[in-house]
């Protein structure tokens, strides 16, 4: 069994092994173990272990112990191991259903010091469906530069559905609606862990900036996956002119009023144009439902395999060679991300449980799973970034 670093919690010769972490992997130990723990965004499974016992873990050693307040630090982040609350200093609307929460960082901070790609997880007190605290990993939108806070961007989900139909019904989002729920001057509770941090961007050893190994990342987000995307252009993009890295970015939304972040994003593709590409994919499953036919052939009325679907509301609006109608697929990442075949090509991809399922299998194994877009396409676990 290989040896983890305590702070990328990756195998210190794998290659995804961090060398620019203070400790330089002097300090290990053997991975965590988490005896019967499900993963944390598996709802059904946590309803299941509700009144099982404490689970018992392995402990990762902290990347720093605050000697003065006995607080424990997983990494250069300035929120500790243990529950914090922070006060929401403003929001801002970014969409019909969407807004972007500014929280103040712990006493005597000037910024995050959030390693990339980390996240923060954001706890809403006896909000979870069915009993017990919600708990959801929240990656901020701001950049590493942010002075005095950071940036959450939180899409409201309300309850739709019947609830006597559970594989058409979905509850309220037990964490978004909290926070949409707060005013200025309310706190919330924050922790940053070890495993936080899914693969670490490096600048600080005297290595070339960006991820190591990579030259080139298809990134794939639907709807407020966008995030931890943003957090990752941020650094390749604005904040390292060194950093030469190749991306191009499939993103996939219902409609394109659904489309966040659309101002940024438009401003990276013009100003970093040699090296940075969106397509944006819009549509919904409701388009698998036959609509109407078009073009027959015998003009017969009756089913047939040539069939149109009416373009989204406003798809004229998105460039032709920028656009694709329909959700991301295998055909499409085929046609508009990087070769599998390229040993410098990581894909990162983030959004909602079916996102997992169909493009890479499900976000609490590293494992692709057989039959997956990625894996058809002929890429390995190795390859994949699950946020």
């Amino acid at each position: 069994m290989p040896l983890l670093c305590p702070v990328c919690l990756e195998d210190k010769d794998g290659p995804l092994a961090l060398p620019g972490c203070r400790l330089h992997h002097t300090q290990l130990v053997k991975p965590p173990v988490v005896v019967g723990a499900p993963p944390v965004d598996d709802h059904d499974a946590l309803k299941k272990k509700k009144n099982a016992p404490s689970h018992t873990t392995t402990q990762v050693p902290p990347f720093r112990t605050d000697d003065a307040t006995g607080l424990s630090y997983a990494s250069p982040c300035c929120i500790p191991t243990s529950w914090t609350p922070l006060s929401l200093l403003k929001r801002r609307k970014v969409n019909y259903n969407t807004d972007i929460f500014t929280f103040a960082l712990p006493e005597g901070n000037s910024k995050l010091m959030l390693p990339v790609c980390g996240c923060l997880l954001m706890r809403a007190p006896d909000c979870e469906h069915g009993g017990g605290d919600a708990v959801r990993p929240y990656t901020p939108v701001s950049s590493s530069n942010f002075e005095n806070g950071f940036e959450i961007m939180l899409k409201l989900y309300e309850e739709w559905g019947d609830k006597r139909h559970l594989h058409s019904y979905c509850p309220p989002g037990a964490v978004s609606n909290h926070v949409f729920g707060l005013k200025v001057g309310d706190s919330v509770d924050f922790k940053h862990i070890a495993a936080n941090v899914k693969i670490p961007y490096y600048h600080t050893d005297g290595s070339p900036p960006g991820f190591k190994g990579v030259n080139r990342l298809t990134l794939i987000a639907v709807g407020v996956g966008i995030a931890p995307m943003i957090q990752v252009l941020h650094e390749v993009l604005d904040n390292n002119e060194d950093d030469t890295t190749e991306v191009v970015l499939l993103y996939g939304n219902r409609t394109v009023d659904d489309i966040l972040m659309a101002d940024l994003l438009n401003r990276w593709e013009r100003d970093y144009a040699s090296r940075f590409r969106v397509i944006h994919h819009i549509g919904s499953r409701y388009q698998n439902v036959l609509m109407h036919f078009d073009d027959c052939p015998k003009d017969c009325g009756k089913p047939c395999k040539r069939r149109k679907f009416p373009d989204p509301v406003n798809f004229d609006q998105i460039p032709v060679e920028k656009r694709e109608r329909g959700w991301i697929s295998e055909e499409t990442i085929a046609k508009h991300g990087f070769p599998a075949d390229d040993p410098t090509h990581r894909v990162m991809v983030c959004g909602l449980p079916n996102v997992y399922r169909t493009i890479c299998g499900p976000r609490g194994t590293k494992d692709l799973a057989p039959g997956s877009a990625l894996a058809n396409l002929g890429f390995t676990k190795e390859q994949v970034v699950k946020f």
